[in-house]
């Protein structure tokens, strides 16, 4: 028995989910674990999945493993998946259901301990038909999560050769394309179905390609052809991978979406022009390094920005409250109304209620009719207040 073979019920490899690549391959070692023992695993069973062994699987950097786990465990709990099954009338069941009831990362120990859900559990073991199986090295290599979707969903027609067609929502629902992410069928084809079409093609034991069906020139669904690959072929697909040092950090296992975005766009570029291992980490570093410099420069800007308009806002609160002081101080002595009135009224320009009051000599009255230019700064710096000898 292969003990890194993945077996899975086929409805689950045809459920619609969104998990990072990080907790696809938490969720695949726990599927491998569960399988050892070749018994009935049951969902109170606890499994445990130690980092060494994610490290060896995914040839990741032992810090990058560490930390990608514990990230893993954060967010595993809230995922959540939908699946069909028939009900013992035949008819058709649609049931969402979490992954896992319970998990957990053992500090020091470097572990990560789950326990699957009621649901998940006898998807996964003990499967005597309806299922599909793949070993885990056919996917290790692979870094983005739709290529892994992908090549699991492909891989249950391989003995057909083919696919049935799948609709753009039902592919996107089954690859985890959230509703509004990519939404343009041209940035949906080159950043996640021809993208995931290379890396399985590059770094598994099939080829695919993809026939598209249109309605007029609106793009509709996509079939799948599916073909394994000779042992010649994938040798030399392996002996490529062989070239990366085992050392390397998956850059893509810390990744936030847009850095992923790109490195996914220079991984593009260097097979495009053929560059060489090396080359490539150092395309994907670069361009990370340049993202997050200008993130960083504009994350300060925003910030600068901030405390600017904070600290007017402060500054401009002080006038104002100082406007306000200068107002009630001319209001109480008809001396400073008198002078205020002098320096800042025109009495030809006077009108209505303001007008009658001054031409009754209420002067006072007047100028409680200026209130409001003590409460807009742009009025009240406009003020020719040099009479009562204070900075403006």
């Amino acid at each position: 028995m292969n003990k890194n073979l993945v077996v899975k019920d086929n409805a689950l490899i045809n459920a619609s989910y969104n998990l990072e690549l990080v907790e696809q391959r938490l969720i695949l070692l726990a599927v491998v674990e569960a399988r050892r023992t070749n018994q009935e695993i049951k969902s109170d069973d606890f499994l445990t999945i130690c980092a060494e062994n994610y490290i060896n699987e995914f040839g990741v950097h032992r810090n990058v493993a560490y930390q990608a786990l514990k990230d893993a465990c954060s967010h595993l709990f809230e995922r959540r998946f939908t699946y069909q099954k028939l009900t013992p009338k035949g008819n058709k069941e649609t049931i969402t259901s979490r992954w896992v009831q319970s998990v957990s990362y053992v500090e020091n120990e470097a572990i990560v301990r789950l326990k699957f859900s009621d649901d998940v559990a006898p998807l996964i073991t003990l499967l005597e038909k309806n299922f599909t199986s793949y070993e885990l090295e056919q996917v290790a290599g692979l870094t983005s999560k739709y290529a892994v979707r992908l090549y699991e969903i492909i891989i249950a027609w391989r003995t057909k050769g083919r696919t049935p067609m799948f609709d753009i929502d039902e592919l996107r629902n089954r690859l985890g394309v959230i509703n509004d992410e990519y939404p343009r069928m041209e940035t949906l084809k080159r950043k996640v179905i021809d993208f995931a079409v290379k890396q399985v093609n590059d770094k598994t034991d099939i080829d695919i390609t993809y026939e598209q069906h249109k309605n007029g020139r609106k793009i509709v669904g996509f079939t799948f052809v599916v073909t394994q690959k000779s042992k010649g072929k994938l040798t030399i697909s392996k002996a490529k991978d062989k070239e990366r040092d085992a050392n390397t950090v998956d850059i893509f296992d810390s990744l936030t979406d847009k850095e992923r975005e790109i490195a996914n766009q220079k991984n593009i570029y260097a097979d495009n022009i053929g560059a060489g291992e090396e080359h490539r980490n150092n395309l994907i570093k670069q361009a990370l390094e340049q993202y997050r410099q200008a993130e960083l420069e504009t994350k300060k800007k925003k910030e600068r920005e901030k405390a600017e308009k904070q600290a007017k806002k402060a500054k401009e609160k002080i006038e104002l409250d100082r406007a306000k002081d200068i107002f009630e101080k001319i209001k109480a002595e008809h001396r400073l109304i008198n002078m205020y009135l002098a320096r800042n009224i025109d009495p030809n320009h006077l009108q209505g209620l303001q007008q009658i009051r001054y031409n009754d000599g209420d002067f006072a009255g007047v100028f409680e009719m200026e209130q409001y230019k003590f409460e807009k700064l742009t009025d009240f710096r406009h003020l020719n207040l040099d009479f009562l000898q204070i900075k403006q």
